[in-house]
């Protein structure tokens, strides 16, 4: 019988599958290494507001996640923005597929929401499993977590497998799924910018995604700035200084709109090693009964916000029937 469940990562996924778990009545920890849930669903906290350096947005087209998101609309608003795609030499207007979505104040306040009445346990980084009659988890100080009669592990495929070692087969089901990397470069900048969209696409040879930031309800009102990386050039990039990451970030911006960047109240770069899957996966999650082992991770499927959830959830409904 699974009565006593830990979840590693408190990202979309792992919040769902937890949330789920806890209705049904099952005692769930979850644990993440961050200073807050969310995951790549994660905002930086600034004097002047919050900067999503993350995930920049979600569309909704399930089902399942459509109901989610209507029983939480007070903390998620269509983002009306400007759009625009980066073609050659200038910039398009583009109206997106389908709306896009982003929770108020901060990407992360969604997962904030949906952590209420859960035991998390931040700024734990696990780093190895044991297993006897039962499940211990143990962290990088050495401290013990014992007790656990089923593991469910969000973390990307290369993480996951360096927690499962050979604990479980999916580790072979899983050691070929590649994720890309992305640099995502936060600024305000002194004086507010004049941009002509809210949010650029873009195919070029070092830009991915350009906006501002504070066209997203309550982000504040300097003109905060995200620019990201496109997923091959960051690849490539690995081993380049945060510095220089910034500059040729900011200088490609500067190039391609004609725009000039002087002081700054802030700016940061940060890598996410781990951003989106290379390949789409249509396996939805992992499941080992014999060793009561779940995976599940928006890499699942095709790495958007909306896989995250449905991995999490199809993946509760299967450790429970």
């Amino acid at each position: 019988m699974i009565a006593k469940i830990a979840v590693i990562g408190a990202g979309m996924a792992g919040l769902t599958v937890a949330k789920k778990l806890t209705k049904k009545g099952l005692s769930v920890d979850v644990f993440d290494k961050g200073r807050a849930v969310g995951g790549r669903m994660s905002s930086r906290r600034t004097e002047w507001g919050y900067l999503d350096h993350g995930v920049q947005y979600f569309t909704v087209k399930n089902p399942l996640f459509q109901n989610f998101i209507a029983q939480n609309e007070e903390f998620v608003k269509a983002w009306a923005g400007k759009f625009g795609r980066w073609q050659g030499t200038n910039v398009i207007t583009i109206e997106p597929e389908n709306p896009r979505y982003v929770p108020t104040i901060a990407m992360n306040n969604l997962c904030k929401k949906m952590a209420t009445g859960l035991n998390v346990k931040l700024q734990t980084r696990i780093i190895s499993l044991k297993k006897s009659q039962k499940w211990t988890l143990i962290d990088e100080n050495e401290q013990l977590y014992s007790d656990y009669d089923f593991i469910i592990i969000t973390a990307p495929p290369l993480q996951t497998i360096d927690l499962l070692g050979n604990h479980s087969f999916i580790s072979e089901s899983i050691r070929d799924l590649k994720m890309f990397a992305c640099y995502s470069l936060m600024l305000i900048p002194e004086n507010k910018l004049d941009l002509p969209f809210d949010g650029i696409e873009f195919q070029h040879p070092i830009l991915g995604w350009i906006c501002v930031n504070d066209s997203k309800p309550l982000r504040g009102e300097k003109g905060s700035i995200i620019i990201q990386s496109n997923f091959t050039w960051a690849e490539e990039n690995l081993a380049t200084t945060r510095d220089d990451i910034g500059e040729m970030l900011k200088n490609a911006t500067s190039e391609v709109l004609k725009i000039k960047f002087y002081h700054h109240l802030y700016e940061s770069v940060h890598l996410w090693r781990y951003a989106i899957p290379q390949q789409i996966n249509d396996q939805g999650y992992y499941l080992d009964k014999s060793n009561n082992i779940g995976v599940c991770g928006d890499w699942c499927l095709n790495g958007e916000v909306e896989s995250a959830f449905l991995s999490g959830y199809w993946l509760a409904n299967k450790i429970y029937e």
